[in-house]
């Protein structure tokens, strides 16, 4: 027999929870038998720090109504010696609720004993499925939020303050690989963040991410991030990403970010992109000299130089020299073409004079010392200023020392462009005689001292300079020494001096600090020099759920990558 009141109050248990009542008291219910004990009061709040605690009070809301409706009527329908009455009674049971909240899966742990109240709590969750629709960050990698529910007869209830949120864990390694296939790549870099350090394929899963990182910051419709990453993919030869750097050879009209490709492509050893190298070779000989240098080292660093040489002969050959054709002969010689290096040294424009000079170590190594002097004593000054700069990267195992001389002359040239590469010419073939230049009136010479001929406490006199170059040429040249001075300069409002400090530094709240640099090249040069610092398996976690936070395809999920990447 069924009561009424019990038909309107435990909806889809009614029929299992009636008949286990009338049963285990012998006759059916009756108004006539008197309430057990007082009425529970609510079961308590959940502490806020709690995992979950929100998610858990709102399946709470939805779950103890119905599981209080029930324990009331047994109180007041049942004796209180009924078994349905003992306070001792108690059953746990894992859920697991899928994206929209349905209950999809539901298993006893630990049963109380008396098969009704097992029913009537399985009743309950058929009857308040589905739940609220859980949060994304609950998930476990099996894509469902796994709860583990206490229902019992005393004070407890179905409260959330005895539930908790489970974590199943599936191998890392194919977790990631759904997750990044469907383009979830915050929340696997999360999911790595949270494993263990020692978790199989811990390293393997967080290298796939960084390359995820770079692949989607390719893609990006920001230069800047492209550009990012696809200098990253060149620093930390990510060669699975090749072709889409390849692409950008031709498929960009940026030349910043054609030439970021260019470079990249050589680094990588992508020999398949030797023929878009070549394709525009000549005509950037011609109009883009940049580009033209760097689709020429790219080819040498694919050993394609032979054929690189054979396009800069055929600029020469077709008419009136280009500069840019006759500086690519310092990168490919050419035998056929260096019998000419004289006349065009004796007869060229200031242009073409310079180029020659600045190919003359390479492309005619045994006649470089004699036209290197000769171009010293030119009228122009970018000549004489190239020509010191050639000067140093002659021979240095067979010093000229007529060459030595005409470079200390050009030490005390009006010119300051001059005497700066004549400064450094000098601190390269001759560091046992270095020239004094630290209080030269002209910044670009102070820097070329620092660089190159300043002694250690007058490095420390030059971080103060008034110029950014000089402050960090200075930098660069105390490198582990700088100490203080470094930190100081961590603070200076050129960033030229802020990345110069960044590749000194050893302080990590510093450079922690300059991670997050307004300059992409400071913070860039902070985080690589950060995590090389602290070593990857240690920064790894730290750098995955930077990652994660950083906008998608952005330059900052580049420079985290690379960091990442370049750490051992």
């Amino acid at each position: 027999m069924q009561s009424p009141v019990s038909r309107d109050i435990l909806h889809g248990m009614r029929v299992l929870v009636l008949v286990a009542i009338a049963g285990c008291s012998g006759h059916a219910p009756s108004p006539a038998v008197a309430p057990s004990s007082t009425r529970l009061p609510p079961p308590p709040a959940i502490e806020g720090d709690v995992p979950g605690a929100s998610y858990l009070t709102a399946v709470a809301a939805q779950l103890e109504p119905r599981w209080a409706a029930f324990l009331e009527d047994c109180r007041l329908r049942l004796p209180a010696s009924h078994p349905l009455n003992q306070a001792a009674l108690a059953a746990t049971f894992d859920l697991g609720i899928g994206p929209g909240g349905a209950i999809v899966e539901r298993t006893p742990v630990a049963v109380s004993g008396n098969g009704d109240f097992d029913t009537a709590i399985a009743d309950v969750l058929a009857d308040a499925s589905p739940l609220p629709a859980p949060p994304p960050d609950l998930q476990s990698d099996d894509e469902l939020v796994h709860l583990r529910w206490l229902f019992a007869r005393d004070r407890r209830q179905a409260g959330p303050r005895a539930a908790r949120v489970l974590r199943v864990e599936l191998p890392l390694a194919s977790v990631v690989d759904r997750l990044l296939g469907r383009g979830e790549l915050a929340r696997a870099a999360r999911r790595i963040a949270e494993a263990p350090s020692e978790a199989a394929g811990r390293e393997i899963a967080a290298e796939r991410v960084m390359v995820a990182a770079l692949r989607e910051a390719l893609d990006a419709p920001d230069s800047a991030a492209r550009r990012s990453a696809v200098e990253a993919c060149g620093r930390a030869r990510v060669a699975e990403l090749a072709g889409a750097v390849r692409a950008l050879i031709v498929g960009t009209t940026d030349p910043e970010l054609r030439r970021a490709a260019i470079t990249a492509v050589g680094a990588l050893g992508d020999v398949t992109a030797a023929p878009a190298l070549l394709a525009a070779l000549r005509d950037d000989l011609v109009h883009e000299p940049r580009t033209a240098r760097a689709r020429i080292e790219a080819l040498v660093a694919l050993g394609q130089g032979d054929a690189a040489a054979r396009v800069v002969r055929g600029v020469l050959d077709a008419g009136p020299p280009s500069p840019a054709a006759l500086a690519a002969l310092g990168l490919v010689p050419d035998r056929a073409t260096a019998p000419r290096l004289d006349a065009w040294l004796s007869a060229g424009n200031t242009a073409i004079r310079a180029a020659v000079c600045a190919a003359l170590p390479a492309a005619a190594p045994d006649r470089a010392s004699a036209l290197v002097r000769r171009g010293l004593r030119d009228a122009d000054a970018t000549v004489r200023a190239v020509c010191a700069e050639a000067a140093a990267r002659t021979d240095r195992g067979r010093v000229d020392p007529a060459m030595l001389r005409r470079l200390r002359e050009l030490a005390h040239d009006r010119d300051h462009a001059v005497r700066a590469r004549a400064v450094a010419a000098l601190g390269a073939l001759d560091p046992a005689h270095p020239v004094r230049a630290v209080d030269d009136l002209a910044a670009e010479v102070r820097a070329a001292a620092a660089a190159r001929t300043a002694a250690p406490s007058e490095l420390l006199t030059l971080i103060a300079d008034p110029t950014p170059e000089v402050r960090a040429a200075a930098l660069a040249a105390l490198g582990d020494r700088a100490g203080s001075a470094a930190v100081r300069a961590a603070s200076d409002p050129s960033e030229l001096v802020r990345r110069a400090a960044a590749f000194v530094l050893t302080a990590p709240e510093v450079l922690a600090r300059l991670a997050g640099d307004a300059s992409p090249e400071v913070a860039t040069a902070a985080l690589v020099r950060l995590t090389a610092l602290r070593g990857r398996q240690a920064a790894t976690s730290q750098l995955l759920a930077r990652l994660a936070d950083a906008p998608a395809a952005s330059p900052e999920r580049a420079r985290i990558a690379l960091a990442w990447l370049l750490a051992s």
